[in-house]
């Protein structure tokens, strides 16, 4: 059993009364017992952790959607502390996307966002919807976390009675941190205790430990976070010490992370280690994610990991390595994610090599598309540029087809006017044409440009499979000008098909004049 004494601290204020009222009688000289409990690591995070940090970089990298590339930017935003323009961006996903499926996703970093500018309250009120609409969301115990953390800011009883529940583990907590600012050694010898195999800890208050020791505990930290990594049974905390390891020991610690990259078994350690070097730079680092990405042996969540890693580093040689591993490797997926890379990365030779590939007419189709695709998420109209070259000298429709569908992801008078021609053109190709239309009545910030558009197109089409899919387009829209044009089509358009399909698409509408049409066509 193990008495430490300990004094007040600044963190008394995030607890109420009850706890605090035992912290001040620990600063009095009464002793508490560090032991099991259940308190969440994040308890003690200003900033977001690495983990839940690497957890959202891994996501926003899942697609390359729309509504992906908004969440892309917003994390950007948060990397170069820009809370005001994350919030922003974050807010506009969720305006934009309502029923998307990653809302929970967006919410959470939008309350962190408001949590960094001081806007508590606005922070508490996303962490509460997040949890109220998304209760099995994969960020609902990080969303817990930072409500509990908010509580005392809010003055929300209810929240804080919540985290006054479990008073005595918060008490140990602060009493550990209190000691670990007054005894260093003393704690660290406390920590390297409650983290040895077969201890009675739970797992929350290891990681808790964990936080300190690597929040605290400096240099001298380290042949313990070493210690936790090689030789901890529980993943959960080796991944955490790895992660500890690259913020305190940095270059020192390089060729010890690569001595446990290489010793373990574990898919999940192994990438903890590689998303470490990310941090801590330096050649033998470097050297280090190259020989994994080139790796044909590798799983390919590693080889990922490297390749993402590698292009993430701040460094002059980022973009040669990507270069040299596409130029090498013949796996497709492993290329698509360096393609991911050259969009991202600023280095405006990653936009020139993306480029490449894409009008490269002896390249892989597939990854030609997908080049097509990354620059259609890149901004400005120099990737509009592109793409009209790309348009003009292509031959592959199906290429072709990417290409109008990326202009579609531009915000560009240009684009826009392109694909207005494109949907216009008589006797062009129908695949693209049908795709023009499409994306002329998606885009919402011009949807009524875009209906007034088509009710004219349909007008002076002649092609029946081109004026069905208009109607189509028309139906999907909120526009009272779609609908009246398909009631005018129904009633007498001289093609029967035609009045057929506006009839069945006027079937699928909750607008009572739809109702109110049908119901007039049968009567006797």
């Amino acid at each position: 059993m193990v008495f430490i004494m300990a004094k007040a601290t600044e963190p008394v204020a995030r607890i109420g009364r009850t706890a605090a009222r035992l912290v001040l009688a620990l600063a009095g000289g009464v002793a508490v017992i560090l032991g099991a409990g259940a308190w969440p690591a994040s308890f003690f995070t200003a900033r977001a952790g690495g983990q839940e940090w690497g957890k959202f970089n891994q996501f926003v990298q899942t697609s390359n959607s729309p509504s992906m590339k908004l969440l892309r930017e917003g994390r950007d935003l948060l990397d170069g502390e820009d809370w005001a323009k994350a919030a922003a961006k974050f807010d506009q996903f969720i305006s934009t996307y309502p029923k998307d499926k990653d809302v929970d996703v967006a919410l959470y970093w939008l309350a962190y966002a408001l949590k960094q500018q001081g806007r508590a309250r606005e922070a508490a009120d996303r962490l509460t919807r997040l949890l109220s609409e998304f209760p099995r969301s994969n960020w609902a115990e990080e969303a817990t976390a930072m409500l509990t953390e908010l509580a005392p800011q809010t003055g929300d009883r209810q929240l804080i009675d919540r985290s006054l529940g479990r008073d005595d583990e918060e008490i140990r907590i602060v009493a550990l941190q209190s000691l670990f600012e007054s005894n260093p050694e003393r704690a660290m010898a406390y920590v390297a205790d409650v983290l040895k195999p077969g201890s009675k800890a739970s797992r929350s208050f290891k990681q808790a430990a964990l936080s300190l020791l690597g929040s605290h505990g400096e240099r001298q930290a380290v042949p313990l976070l070493l210690d936790i990594a090689r030789n901890q049974p529980d993943d959960e905390l080796r991944l955490a010490a790895v992660h500890k390891l690259a913020d305190v020991g940095g270059l020192a610690v390089v060729e010890d992370l690569v001595r446990i990259y290489d010793a373990e078994r574990d898919t999940e350690v192994k990438q903890s280690v590689l998303r470490a070097f990310e941090g801590v730079g330096g050649p033998r680092a470097r050297a280090k994610l190259l020989e994994v990405a080139r790796d044909r042996g590798a799983s390919s969540e590693l080889r990922a990991t490297a390749v993402r890693v590698l292009g993430d580093r701040e460094d002059g040689d980022a973009l040669e390595d990507l270069v040299s591993i596409y130029n090498a490797d013949a796996d497709r997926e492993l290329k698509e994610q360096i393609l991911n890379m050259f969009a991202d990365i600023e280095d405006p030779r990653g936009f020139a090599r993306l480029a490449e590939v894409a009008r490269n007419p002896a390249g892989d189709p597939d990854l030609r598309r997908h080049a097509v695709r990354r620059l259609g998420d890149r901004e400005g109209e120099a990737a509009v540029d592109e793409l009209f070259r790309i348009f003009e000298a292509e031959r592959d429709p199906e290429v072709r087809q990417e290409v109008v569908r990326a202009l579609g992801h531009h915000d560009s008078p240009r684009a826009r006017a392109r694909i207005t021609e494109i949907a216009r053109a008589r006797g062009g190709d129908r695949e693209l044409r049908r795709t023009a239309v499409r994306i002329l009545v998606d885009d919402e910030d011009h949807e009524a440009a875009g209906v007034e558009l088509l009710v004219g197109l349909y007008d002076s089409e002649t092609d029946a499979e081109l004026k069905a899919d208009i109607l189509r387009a028309l139906a999907d829209t909120k526009s009272r000008t779609a609908l009246r044009k398909l009631l005018d089509v129904a009633r007498r358009d001289p093609d029967v098909d035609l009045r057929k399909r506006a009839v069945s698409l006027l079937g699928e509408s909750d607008d009572p004049e739809a109702a109110k049409f049908l119901e007039e066509l049968l009567r006797p």
